[in-house]
């Protein structure tokens, strides 16, 4: 494998590390932009790399760049029809440098997929996982850190920065680390088969502590769909080891049920408290209350979308700036697809969708693991947002669709 690629893991594999350190330095009261810096620098890292290697001539090719360069395009017409200052020019390419990492990641994979070996590749999500995990579980024991919800006891999130893109860094740890520790239940020693169960049980711990509902739920929702994968629909495991995976787990939950009974009380407890908070604040109506008032904020950004604009911001849009501060309510819908509507207009959601199409027919194509994430990555983004536009989880989402170029074993069994 070539240094360059090498580089490459590292420089991604650290993100989660990154984060934490962002958010303990904020915490200090120290103004470093940590992220923003390491941000620069890996998108500096994938245009150079890309430059260097050469465009072929291929349909993802015009896609790719297309996406690039109507971001920048767009974001100067912005700049001139609503006459922002230079500031406002700062923030928004700002924003555009943690959308662009989406499309820059997978482009860059794309040009060194028969360099890139798969199994270094997975060794990015393995560490990953791993850099989450440690990340909260170290500062939770030592009794320092953040709450995932400020000024509540609801959650617990140690120094990453925001409750949603750490939920998604969760989620894909979760997911990914379930799916190798089954995948390898036969391939590899007993003691990095118990490695890996640790790691995953820290993933779901991690996501307990999070107490968000979607990290909670999805986490039992994912343990139960790997189990029954693996009892009923794996056939290259024997049925010896299935009954001694089956006992461990029963044993396992036993004790966890046993002797972790307090803790889990007090965090369902807490979630619940904060539910109902929620409920009682909402007056009570169902459609806040399931999408976190988005419902509100996606009708004061149509509104002011139709209201304040013209042809050329409702083709190139408003960018971000401008909706900070003009906008109130509506200037962050959080849900991807609205925010990249209101943000890049008509022709940018329209070049961003022709995209992840792209994605979509070679994850059906292929139906593997990074399949898998891609469409629990797009759903999230849809319903809670978060996913293209925040540096943590374009990040994420742009590794699971370079894996889409790797992966070659399909989900289905044979």
């Amino acid at each position: 494998m070539l240094k360059e690629t090498k580089i490459f893991i590292i420089l991604f594999a650290m993100f989660p590390v990154v984060d934490a350190l962002n958010g303990f330095v904020l915490s200090a009261g120290i103004n470093l932009p940590i992220g923003v810096v390491y941000r620069l620098i890996c998108v500096g890292f994938l245009v150079f790399q890309i430059a260097r290697k050469g465009f072929p001539k291929r349909l993802y090719t015009i896609l790719s760049m297309t996406f690039i360069l109507y971001g920048v395009i767009a974001m100067f017409i912005q700049t001139i029809v609503l006459q922002n200052d230079v500031s406002a020019l700062f923030y928004d390419l700002t924003n555009m440098t943690k959308f662009f990492l989406w499309a820059l990641i997978p482009y860059y994979v794309y040009q060194r997929r028969n360099q890139l070996m798969e199994t270094s590749y997975e060794k990015i999500f393995l560490a990953i996982s791993i850099f989450f995990t440690l990340g909260l579980l170290i500062p939770y024991t030592l009794g320092i850190g953040n709450q995932t919800y400020a000024g509540s006891d609801a959650g617990y999130k140690a120094f990453f920065f925001a409750n949603n893109d750490t939920t998604i860094g969760f989620i894909v740890s979760a997911t990914f680390t379930g799916w190798y520790l089954f995948r390898q239940t036969k391939a590899t020693r007993l003691r990095t088969r118990l490695m890996l169960a640790l790691l995953y049980l820290g993933n779901l711990l991690s996501l307990l502590l999070l107490g968000t509902k979607t990290g909670i739920v999805y986490g039992v929702v994912l343990t139960i769909f790997l189990l029954l994968r693996f009892f009923f629909f794996q056939k290259r495991v024997g049925p010896a080891v299935k009954w001694g995976v089956g006992v461990t787990v029963v044993t396992v939950l036993t004790f966890i049920l046993f002797q972790g009974r307090a803790f889990i009380v007090e965090t369902m407890s807490g979630l619940v408290q904060r539910l109902t908070y929620f409920y009682t604040l909402y007056n009570g109506d169902l459609v806040r209350f399931i999408t976190s008032s988005r419902s509100e904020f996606l009708d004061s950004a149509f509104r002011s979308f139709i209201d304040s604009g013209n042809l050329i911001t409702q083709l190139f849009g408003y960018g971000f700036s401008h909706r900070v501060a003009t906008w109130g309510l509506g200037d962050l819908v959080e849900m991807d697809f609205f925010d990249v509507f209101f943000s890049l207009g008509i022709l940018g959601l329209l070049v961003t969708l022709s995209l992840l199409l792209f994605f979509f027919v070679t994850a059906c194509k292929k139906r593997s693991i990074y399949s898998m994430l891609f469409l629990i990555l797009i759903l999230y983004g849809v319903f809670a947002g978060h996913v293209l536009f925040s540096a943590l989880s374009s990040t994420l989402f742009g590794l699971v669709c370079g894996g889409l170029f790797l992966q070659k074993e399909s989900l289905c069994e044979k």
